[in-house]
């Protein structure tokens, strides 16, 4: 009786939003500054190598903690589908994260895309968040794939990165396929990231690069379309103005029609 009176209720007025939906309203802002914190705690748990032990355990209780809210806020979004079966297949990065503890940059794709989903709320118009998204996406899978393999490749026998620098040429020359070789990874998680970087970054920077082209291309047609403008208004002023000065011209006397000062023809009376 209850899911009747929800439907013709729907049909009387706007939708009412599902549980899950509400839920996700109500802790979309503190899970995007969840998000941030977990991408500067990490990124200080990774950058400052020569940190002392009470500070990493700090670090790390606080990655912990980030981790228990993420599954938390699964397992809750979860138990408010009605469509459960649905909602895992719609969501394997973050059931990953919950089957996965320890692979931290399952994490960083989860805080990732919290923060590109926080863009779409924004009263933005349609090619100013389309930007914002491909120049921000571009930016933290860049900069998080750096953290990652800087993580994973850091200290390891035989491995090419000595400082984080390092891994951010290696995010470089990977994600624009130049590919020099001499910076690689040598662990599994290492492997694991760059086929991250693969997938998600040329997708990005191509998406990047066609956005760009479109919107030169778009200035390019508006020029033109001005200039065509122009060239027509002008034409069109042009022509009225030969058709007044026709008329201005036919209300006149004929002996007016061409004064002796300025349009008379020279040799006209015979001179």
């Amino acid at each position: 009786m209850s899911q009747r009176q929800d439907v013709s209720s729907g049909a009387a007025g706007p939708t009412r939003p599902s549980r899950r939906q509400a839920w996700e309203r109500a802790t979309g802002v503190p899970m995007v500054v969840l998000a941030v914190i977990f991408l500067v705690v990490y990124a200080w748990f990774v950058l400052d190598t020569g940190a002392s032990p009470e500070l990493d355990a700090w670090l790390g209780r606080v990655d912990v903690a980030i981790w228990v809210a993420f599954v938390a806020d699964f397992v809750i979004r979860f138990g408010l589908s009605t469509r459960r079966w649905h909602f895992l297949r719609t969501h394997p990065l973050e059931l990953l994260i919950v089957l996965i503890p320890p692979f931290r940059p399952l994490r960083l794709l989860r805080a990732a895309v919290l923060i590109l989903g926080s863009l779409n709320r924004h009263s933005l118009s349609h090619r100013t968040r389309l930007s914002v998204f491909v120049g921000t996406g571009s930016v933290l899978v860049l900069s998080l794939c750096s953290l990652a393999f800087f993580d994973a490749e850091y200290g390891v026998e035989g491995s090419k990165v000595l400082n984080f620098g390092d891994a951010l040429w290696w995010s470089a020359v990977s994600v624009t396929t130049v590919g020099y070789g001499d910076v690689y990874p040598v662990t599994t998680e290492g492997r694991l990231i760059s086929l991250v970087l693969m997938t998600f970054g040329i997708g990005l920077i191509s998406f990047a690069i066609g956005t760009t082209t479109t919107w030169v291309i778009d200035q390019l047609k508006a020029v033109e379309e001005s200039s065509d403008r122009a060239d027509r208004e002008i034409s069109a002023l042009v022509a009225e103005v030969r058709t007044l000065r026709a008329e201005v011209a036919a209300l006149r006397p004929a002996d007016e029609q061409y004064p002796a000062d300025i349009a008379k023809p020279v040799g006209a009376d015979g001179r």
